[in-house]
């Protein structure tokens, strides 16, 4: 009996340390920490399109805190400390955001309601410095915190903006769509000739959380990450628009007159400091992102 616990508690014994690394470069099973890793990245987030005066306007105008959307990609770190390392992603990103309004300006009781959503796809290219968690004294340790931070640059692939504003009472419904240089009010269409977002938007990043060795070369990491944009996204210079049917342009702004995103000021606005001069528009999102690791080196 004796004999059989003994060999239970070596087999026990075996299994554990089996499931420890050996950081240690001399260690005959060491795992890697130094060296390149490459990885596959996704998330799930929520999307903003920060605007001072957006966020300031009153009921006419509501920016939902919740617009859900995803990114994914491909990673690659470069590990030259055990706790230092950069690296770049490679992300097929979505943003945008979601507003709600109601008619404030009159005491109408068949209120009119505004429902709008602006839909971005970048193509986002972060360079990032990367830093994980090590103490000599636990080398075996699976898990470590980590953080990121660095610039991204990303290119715009397409936009949309529909604006619908309606009331069930009384069975109205108006509705404004941009599909890049696709135009449609009402049913009438036309040609834009210039996007009314800029090609190119440069931002930061930033994120922390855990990551967790699954195997000698594998890690997965999960952390909570924010990107914000440094510039304005809105290109607010003039355009001309071309209905169907003519040959004849009109000058066409979309963000002309404007204070807040579809919202033009009236005497309340202006007397409380509103001009229709429309600030920086600013790409935001936060929210998790899980990665998939893998060392090619060691």
């Amino acid at each position: 009996m004796k004999r059989k616990l003994l060999s239970v508690l070596t087999l026990m014994a075996g299994l554990s340390a089996s499931a420890q690394y050996d950081y240690d470069p001399t260690g005959r099973n060491d795992a890697p920490v130094l060296g390149m890793q490459w990885g596959l990245t996704g998330g799930y987030y929520s999307s903003m399109l920060p605007n001072r005066d957006d966020n300031k306007a009153d009921l006419r105008l509501d920016p939902e805190m919740m617009n859900l959307n995803y990114m994914a990609g491909v990673e690659g770190i470069y590990w030259f400390q055990r706790n230092v390392g950069f690296g770049g992603q490679l992300l097929y990103w979505n943003g945008g955001g979601k507003y709600k309004g109601k008619d404030t300006l009159t005491a109408n009781p068949n209120t009119l309601s505004l429902s709008a959503t602006t839909k971005l796809t970048y193509l986002k290219v972060p360079a990032l410095f990367h830093f994980k968690s090590y103490n000599r004294y636990y080398p075996n340790r699976r898990m470590r915190f980590n953080a990121m931070f660095g610039p991204y640059i990303a290119v715009l692939q397409s936009f949309s903006d529909e604006a619908t504003i309606s009331n069930s009472d009384i069975n109205y419904k108006s509705t404004i769509s941009i599909d890049g240089k696709n135009y449609e009010s009402n049913g009438v269409k036309g040609k834009i000739n210039g996007n009314i977002y800029r090609p190119f938007d440069l931002g930061f990043v930033f994120g922390f959380g855990l990551e967790y060795r699954l195997w000698r070369r594998t890690v997965v990491a999960l952390h909570l990450r924010a990107d914000y944009s440094f510039f304005d996204i809105e290109d607010k210079r003039k355009r001309k628009l071309t209905f169907e049917g003519s040959t004849t342009d009109i000058d066409f702004s979309v963000w002309d007159n404007l204070y807040a995103k579809y919202n033009a000021p009236n005497a309340l606005d202006q007397a409380a400091g509103f001009q229709a001069n429309r600030p920086a528009t600013k790409n935001f999102s936060a929210g998790a992102f899980l990665s998939l690791r893998k060392y090619f080196r060691q």
